[in-house]
Parts: C-alpha cells; sequence; structure tokens
C-alpha cells in the first residue's frame, strides 16, 4: 500500500547522490547533506553549501520513463521564478552556484536552488492579501506556461493507476471518480472549452500549487517557493479549498483584479478533491504518511460528490 522505509530510504539516498555528484560537477562540496523533504520530491540541502537540490522522485509511470515534461515545466518554474524576482516579488531563486537549468542524473530530473534561513513564523498575516498581491505580480510575467499542469492526461493515467488498488479507492468510488473527471474535463479539458464556459474569467499566470502553503518565512518576510506547478489558469485554482475567496476578494479588487466567480471556484475545488484522490493511485512508490493522510480524505471528498 505504500513504498516500505528500506526501499525508501535507498531511494533517498539514490536523490542525494545523484544531487551530489551534479554539484560537485561544479565544485560545489556538499559533505553534510540535510534532508528537508521527502514525499513527493527529494529537497536536500547541500551543507555546507547554500545550495537545496529539488528531485521529484513520486512520479506515475509515463514520468519515470520520458522525463521530457518533467523538464519542460522546471524550466517553466525556473523562468517563472526569475520573472518575479526581477518584478521585485520575493521568490525563491536558482542557487547562483550552478546553472540555472534543469539537470538529470541517473534517471532523476532535479533543480539547485538557493538556501534560505527560515524563522519560525508559521502563518501569513494576511494571506488573503499575499495570494492577491502574488497574483498581480503574475499577470506581469511573460513567460510560455502550459494550461492547468497536473490537469491534462496526468489525471487520465492517475484514474488508470488507481484502478489497480482497490482496497483504498473500491470500483464505486473509482466510478465515481471517472464521473467527475469527465464533468469537470468538460470544462478544464483545453482552454478552448474554458473560455466557452467561462468567457469573463481571463487566464492567467497562477501558482499552481496552494501558494499560502508553499511559503518561506525569513527574517525579510514570506518568500514564495515551489513553483513548479506553475500554469495559466484562472486565479480560482490557487484559492480552491482555501476557504479565503471573500478577503480575497476584497484584497484583489483593491489591486485591479477581477473578485472570483463562485461557480468556478467550485468546479476548481471539485477539481482539486479530485486531485487529491487520484495520489493514491501513486500509492505504490508513495512514503506511508503520504497514503495515510490522503485515505481520511476520500470519505470526505465522497460526501463532497455525494
Amino acid at each position: 500500500m505504500a513504498i516500505d522505509e528500506t526501499a525508501r530510504a535507498a531511494r533517498t539516498e539514490w536523490a542525494v547522490a545523484a544531487a551530489r555528484a551534479v554539484a560537485e560537477e561544479y565544485g560545489v562540496v556538499a559533505d553534510t547533506p540535510v534532508v528537508l523533504h521527502d514525499l513527493f520530491s527529494v529537497v536536500v540541502h547541500l551543507a555546507p553549501a547554500p545550495v537545496v537540490m529539488r528531485i521529484p522522485t513520486v512520479l506515475p509511470p509515463s514520468r519515470q520513463a520520458d522525463p521530457t515534461r518533467t523538464l519542460a515545466e522546471r524550466r517553466a518554474e525556473l523562468a517563472v521564478s526569475f520573472a518575479l524576482r526581477e518584478l521585485d516579488f520575493p521568490t525563491t531563486g536558482p542557487s547562483p552556484l550552478l546553472p540555472a537549468v534543469p539537470f538529470e542524473r541517473d534517471g532523476l530530473v532535479m533543480t539547485a536552488w538557493e538556501y534560505l534561513e527560515t524563522v519560525p513564523v508559521v502563518e501569513l498575516d494576511d494571506p488573503a492579501g499575499y495570494v492577491a498581491d502574488l497574483h498581480t505580480a503574475l499577470r506581469a510575467v511573460e513567460v510560455d506556461l502550459p494550461f492547468l499542469v497536473f490537469w491534462d492526461d496526468w489525471m487520465t493515467e492517475m484514474l488508470d493507476l488507481l484502478a489497480a488498488h482497490p482496497e483504498l479507492v473500491g470500483p464505486d468510488d473509482l466510478a465515481v471518480a471517472r464521473r467527475e473527471h469527465a464533468r469537470i474535463d468538460a470544462v478544464f479539458g483545453s482552454p478552448e472549452r474554458f473560455a466557452a464556459a467561462f468567457p469573463h474569467a481571463a487566464l492567467q499566470p497562477v501558482h499552481g500549487d496552494a501558494p499560502t502553503h508553499n511559503v518561506l518565512m525569513t527574517t525579510d518576510g514570506p518568500v514564495v517557493t515551489d513553483l513548479e506547478h506553475a500554469c495559466l489558469g484562472p486565479v480560482e485554482w490557487d484559492l480552491a479549498l482555501t476557504g479565503l475567496a471573500a478577503d480575497y476578494d476584497q484584497a484583489t479588487v483593491l489591486r485591479g483584479g477581477r473578485p472570483t466567480d463562485r461557480e468556478l471556484l467550485a468546479l476548481c475545488e471539485s477539481a482539486r478533491w479530485l486531485q487529491v484522490v487520484c495520489c493514491l493511485g501513486l500509492a505504490d512508490e508513495a512514503p506511508a504518511e503520504l497514503v495515510d493522510g490522503i485515505l481520511p480524505l476520500v470519505a470526505t471528498w465522497r460526501d463532497q460528490v455525494g
């Protein structure tokens, strides 16, 4: 139901070794690496160097077999990071000690980022205002981005993988998930479908992955990070399941943005719930704490879809 701890430790060691090998090619010595996170990606501080390497490790089979899409997403992430920094929006940046490109090593894709010292502050003072500021900055970002990353064919593959785990999501729930996917994909399946359904909701660059939870709190203030899901989408994509819509509407109007469309927000929330459930399709590769964290949410999702 989840990767066993021995195999997980070996995978983490493999990722850290690959990251160190890449860094050492550029003269960066990492004698005392520290793993910061290890869920969907291994995130390792290549101490004593001020470099953090992020290596996606929990991926569907198509991404493991062909890294083309992952490489393109990492290039887009780097480009958005550069653009936000040029706009003076606090953003984690690529490490100046290595080239600002995605690297391939031993079957893994990775990117190198600057290491930032963080402070023990866990919440933003004004999360809705922060997201409104981020969206204002992102509207000025001129980077070629895909439409709704991790909705496209990723969802179809994940639903197929989910079918192999009836112990996690039973046949009845899987049938509901496929119906939900078809309903949502009728709108989110392409920019053209989206525009036909919501002509007033302009697409723009969005963070793509819960921006209020992907913030590093530093002595200089919050710094947005993990832009690996940056894409073109409606602002509602970033606001789904946050409970921030009402406060965001007030904040974004003051900044020249549009208030949220509640019908579109509801559709984005349905899509996000489905993404959460579909992550169980990766159960064979995922750590136990990730699987155990998602499993109770299946019942919540079931209640949401009725």
